[in-house]
């Protein structure tokens, strides 16, 4: 966990590095890790990896924070793949019309697939948008605001996305058991329920999102 301050009791600014790798000077890393709608296009194309493929999940963390929606995230993990290897991501005014064109530039220049054009760790702490210059950045700064509520219905798609998969999985089993064991039609299913149904529910609320090249 990333931790704002040494103390008792902190504030948790990030988490989930169990896959982290310490990377060394002089040393090639190269690998095939991490969650994919985060991951920078240097991992899914599998070459040589360095701070760059943090900064690009940095610009994804501050795309998700701002919106509530995730850039890359398909359907499928081919399509989210896909969907990074493209940069293929927009700016939805139904999503970002509480943001600014600052914040908007800070994603931007994170979210770059050539890692020598990708915005470094000191040049994102110079960006006016995370350091204002002035009283009217920073104003501009305020405005952009976590969008809870999207927020929020980006983690409803995501536990019914979990909920289809483990029903998917169980009918699968069940099928498979059945053709073994000969189950009488009446205990195909008894073990497949799952709160699946409420979340199918609450999906129709969410919003498709479209998708564009954006660079």
């Amino acid at each position: 966990m990333l931790l704002d301050k040494n103390i008792p009791i902190p504030h948790i600014k990030l988490i989930d590095f169990g896959l982290a790798h310490e990377i060394e000077d002089g040393v090639e890393f190269k690998n095939i890790f991490g969650t994919p709608e985060f991951v920078a296009p240097e991992i899914v194309n599998y070459e040589p990896l360095g701070l760059e493929a943090d900064m690009w999940s940095i610009g994804v963390i501050t795309y998700i924070l701002l919106s509530g929606a995730s850039p890359f995230l398909g359907d499928t993990k081919q399509e989210t793949l896909a969907n990074i290897t493209a940069v293929s991501y927009d700016f939805d005014e139904e999503f970002f019309s509480q943001t600014s064109e600052l914040a908007k530039d800070f994603i931007r220049k994170l979210l770059v697939k050539e890692t020598r054009k990708r915005l470094t760790i000191q040049e994102a702490l110079r960006h006016p948008w995370i350091t204002p210059v002035d009283n009217q950045q920073a104003l501009v700064r305020r405005e952009s605001v976590v969008n809870l509520e999207n927020f929020k219905k980006q983690y409803v798609r995501r536990r019914w996305k979990l909920s289809f998969s483990i029903v998917s999985l169980c009918n699968h089993l069940t099928r498979s058991l059945k053709k073994k064991v000969h189950l009488r039609p009446e205990e195909d299913l008894r073990n497949c329920e799952s709160d699946a149904e409420e979340d199918i529910v609450k999906r129709k609320a969410l919003h498709p999102r479209r998708r564009s090249s954006t660079s």
